[in-house]
């Protein structure tokens, strides 16, 4: 940490040798200078000069254009300099990591959405925040959150409010639905009960209320979700029934020799058909495949939901062959059933594991299982392939490209320094790169198209800066292999409302902690990517 922070004072002591030669300087690049040293100072420990520049930037404007001579603003840099025993901190031990509960907020109050992801991160929760219906409906299904706060005047969407249009799917998954209003009356809470909804709650947020409210409802989820063993959506056993079939099978396997094969599909492409034809139809694809998968299964043959689009089917006394051929059959079916209304036709691609001694682990099996579906989808999709040992060696895994722009060396820096420490990202090889700034990044050649990508962007860069990079990104490349989070110092509800308006995933308001950073990337990649 004491590197960075003489690089702090390094680049403050390079600004001022700079500017004594120009003399004037305008007010809005002073403003943009301490912006960036109140973030870098803040998350590097430098106490005294965050407040320093936090209190310069309260006197000065970011939209300026008067211009200060060497008389008014060298000494502003100059308080910057003379303290420099500033306490190093050390980065913390890593604690044991624990899932975060992913809840989204649903509102096109900007002030609120900015203060409901404060309090709900100050107390342990990551919020997913949407200030329009579609991109609140999209984050329901991308994200899958543990809990929905949904404001109840937000906008129609062609004449169906939001809650009833994810209303269904949130019921069959038991995801509680908390209506949000500036009144709590007795009428309101009828109409949200009637209506499916968990509760109704009422702005402001009392707090002392307000958390043990939400732990209350995500207990009762988890104590529903824990005791249920069918998938609610596809009527397929659900993952607790899973484990739950193959602890019998170990036990089996310690008294005899089992024999059976454990099949990993995932629909391919579903990600396209819930943007090409709404998410009614991605449901409709997940029935049908469980319908179909069902008919052909015989005695011994089993299907499960895993999570999302994917399923596994355990076959028993059944090899490698045989199961590839069931797969076959099923790709036979599929392809003579289109979907109703769009006329798709499924596809998925399989992983085969098989137990090679009496003993066996489930987790080790599913894992099997699933590098061979990774082989199959890396190696055109729509196939089957059987596990076997270097199939993970064959083919390059995915790669997730982590990008920061951000004009801030220090910043730049202490990222690529903890990213290269990290061999993967959600399950995928992690490759780090950073840009100076925002017309950098988007000159080069940084896309591929079989890549996927996490880009951080600080909001206030000269030339380009993160709102400016944001658009270009969201209007030029698909949306599915790209997640945004901005860095910003700022706490300006305008910003924040433009950058989610503009599909923004995820804000970060510096200082920061590098590992808190690498956490929530991590989290929202598991969700999308994994």
């Amino acid at each position: 940490m004491e590197r960075y922070q003489q690089m702090v004072y390094k680049r403050i002591e390079k600004t001022l040798e700079l500017w004594e030669q120009s003399g004037d300087i305008r007010e809005d690049e002073l403003y943009r200078f301490f912006h960036n040293v109140k973030g870098t100072a803040g998350t590097v420990g430098m106490t005294d000069v965050y407040e320093a520049a936090s209190v310069r930037l309260e006197q000065l404007s970011e939209t300026g254009h008067s211009v200060l001579p060497r008389s008014t603003w060298k000494p502003m840099l100059e308080q910057l300099m003379p303290s420099r025993e500033q306490p190093v901190l050390k980065e913390p031990e890593p604690e044991p990591e624990e899932e975060t509960p992913f809840i989204l907020v649903i509102d096109d109050d900007v002030e609120f959405i900015a203060y409901a992801k404060e309090l709900l991160e100050s107390n342990g929760y990551q919020a997913l925040l949407a200030m329009t219906g579609e991109k609140g409906i999209d984050m329901f299904y991308e994200f899958r959150p543990k809990l929905v706060i949904l404001d109840a005047l937000m906008p129609a969407l062609n004449g169906e409010s939001v809650f009833s249009r994810i209303r269904d799917k949130a019921v069959s998954d038991f995801t509680p639905i908390v209506l949000l209003g500036a009144g709590a009356g007795l009428e309101e809470r009828i109409s949200a009960y009637e209506q499916g909804a968990m509760d109704f709650i009422s702005k402001p947020l009392q707090q002392e209320l307000f958390f043990p409210f939400l732990k209350n409802r995500l207990q009762l989820q988890e104590r529903i979700w824990n005791s249920a063993l069918q998938d609610e959506l596809t009527g397929a056993r659900n993952r607790k029934r899973l484990f739950q079939d193959m602890a019998v099978l170990q036990e089996k396997a310690k008294e005899a020799a089992v024999s059976f094969s454990l099949i990993l599909c995932d629909l391919d492409y579903f990600k396209k058909i819930n943007d090409t034809y709404g998410h009614s139809t991605g449901d409709e694809a997940l029935r049908l495949f469980v319908d179909e998968t069902e008919a052909l299964l015989g005695a011994g043959e089993s299907l499960y939901r895993y999570g999302g689009e994917e399923f596994v089917v355990i076959m028993e006394d059944a090899g490698p062959e045989q199961a590839e051929y069931r797969m076959d059959q099923l790709r036979e079916r599929l392809e003579q059933r289109p979907l109703e209304e769009s006329g798709v036709k499924l596809k998925f691609s399989a992983g085969i594991s098989t137990p090679e001694k009496e003993s066996f682990h489930p987790e080790e099996l599913l894992e099997k299982a699933d590098q061979a579906l990774y082989y199959a989808k890396r190696h055109g999709r729509g196939r089957t392939v059987p596990y076997k040992e270097g199939i993970a060696d064959a083919v390059e895994q995915g790669v997730v490209q982590v990008i920061v722009v951000d004009d801030d060396e220090v910043v730049r820096d202490m990222l690529r320094q903890y990213m290269q420490r990290r061999t993967e990202f959600a399950g995928k090889i992690v490759r780090f790169r950073s840009y100076p700034d925002g017309a950098a990044f988007l000159e080069d050649n940084w896309y591929r198209e079989n890549d996927y990508y996490f880009l951080l962007l600080d909001g206030m860069m000269p030339k380009l800066d993160g709102i400016d990079v944001l658009t270009e990104v969201r209007s030029s490349y698909p949306k599915e292999r790209i997640l945004v989070s901005m860095l910003t110092a700022r706490k300006s509800e305008a910003e924040i409302a433009r950058a989610l308006e503009l599909g923004a995933d995820d804000y970060m308001v510096k200082p920061f902690r590098v590992r808190e950073v690498a956490a929530r990337m991590t989290r929202l990649m598991e969700r999308v990517f994994a």
